[in-house]
């Protein structure tokens, strides 16, 4: 299988700087002993003084050019993984595109003043005509950086944003495991991938999401645990929180949502029923597989209670499974990965 690949890992090596940070090191250029070529030393003390703004010009633009040619390569949100650019978008509007775009626009316009200055500051006569032309060069440069990175800061919060986020590829089958706490969710991870699942932080809560992988008849997937995210009713959530929801929702990714039936579960079966209504509230009913845990230890009775319950909802096929034995594991992680490449072919 290729190498994986995710905007997360990719993000490490984005950067946006301030405006104080590169007007503090442009200054520094300006002001710092210059040296000029040993060939202009012939010309004559004042034609040595003018190569020397020259050069410190010459640098400043390479700084400031350099430097926002870098923010305007950054990848834009409509080039991203939905995912992805829905933490954007989320996080901080349009800030991160905006500031990409007029990076793209400030280096043509700091290409052109230097270009234009360089030809006034090599014709001046005089070092003094110089030194005014530099100061004058090296202001403008300025102004059109700090319009540049005027929204600087909300873009590399979005940026540590994503550095944060779980590595996704959302060109391979994803499953996302949902339910309610205790009801099995990490234990049907760990069954179903075949390495150790990663653990990271997630967009907009505290808790960790738990990332596993697996292949299943050659194809690659991988099954996502979202604690403290679909794991309680919607009304218990503060806006940040409902945030993670709306992340969430941007895979193409079916939900296999686990129910403990048992009588000594940790929620009973009303309040799982109704955080499933929630799920449904932001899933297509065909993309949520009802799953009923602990088939091993339920009794017959909440078994048929469970599943009739699901039913009434809509749901058309309701799994039964025991995620610590193994059993049914299977056929399910089969359903879900047939409907993640069906989700794909209609986003």
């Amino acid at each position: 299988m290729a190498e994986k690949f995710c905007i997360s890992d990719e993000a490490k090596k984005f950067y946006i700087p301030t405006y104080e940070s590169l007007r503090k090191l442009a200054l520094k250029i300006y002001v710092e002993p210059t040296k000029v070529p040993k060939s202009i030393y012939k010309q004559g003390k004042e034609r040595i003084s003018i190569m020397r703004y020259l050069i410190k010009c010459e640098r400043i633009y390479s700084l400031l050019a350099g430097n926002l040619g870098r923010v305007a390569r950054l990848p834009k949100t409509n080039t991203m993984p939905k995912f992805y650019a829905e933490i954007i978008r989320l996080s901080v509007g349009d800030y991160y595109d905006e500031t990409i775009a007029k990076a793209v626009k400030s280096v043509k316009i700091l290409t052109k003043l230097w270009r234009e200055y360089r030809k006034i500051i090599l014709a001046s006569s005089t070092k003094y005509e110089a030194k005014r032309y530099a100061q004058e060069f090296v202001g403008r440069a300025l102004s059109v950086t700090k319009r540049a990175l005027r929204y600087a800061n909300r873009a590399s919060e979005a940026i540590k944003l994503l550095k944060e986020s779980p590595c996704i590829d959302e060109s391979l089958p994803i499953i996302i495991v949902a339910g309610m706490p205790q009801v099995g969710k990490s234990t049907l991870v760990s069954k179903v991938s075949t390495a150790k699942p990663e653990i990271s932080p997630f967009p907009f809560t505290t808790k960790k999401v738990i990332l596993g992988h697996g292949t299943i008849n050659t194809t690659y997937y991988q099954v996502i645990d979202t604690p403290g995210i679909l794991d309680r009713p919607f009304n218990e959530m503060n806006q940040i929180e409902r945030k993670a929801i709306a992340v969430l929702r941007s895979l193409s990714a079916p939900i296999i949502f686990l129910i403990d039936p048992t009588s000594d579960s940790y929620y009973a079966l009303d309040s799982q029923i109704a955080v499933l209504k929630d799920v449904m509230t932001i899933r297509d009913i065909r993309y949520i597989l009802p799953t009923i845990n602990k088939m091993d230890k339920a009794h017959e009775n909440e078994l048929r209670k469970a599943k009739n319950t699901i039913k009434s909802l809509g749901f058309q096929e309701v799994f039964i499974i025991s995620a610590l034995k193994s059993v049914g594991v299977w056929n399910l992680i089969r359903k879900a990965i047939e409907l993640s490449f069906e989700m794909r072919k209609f986003t």
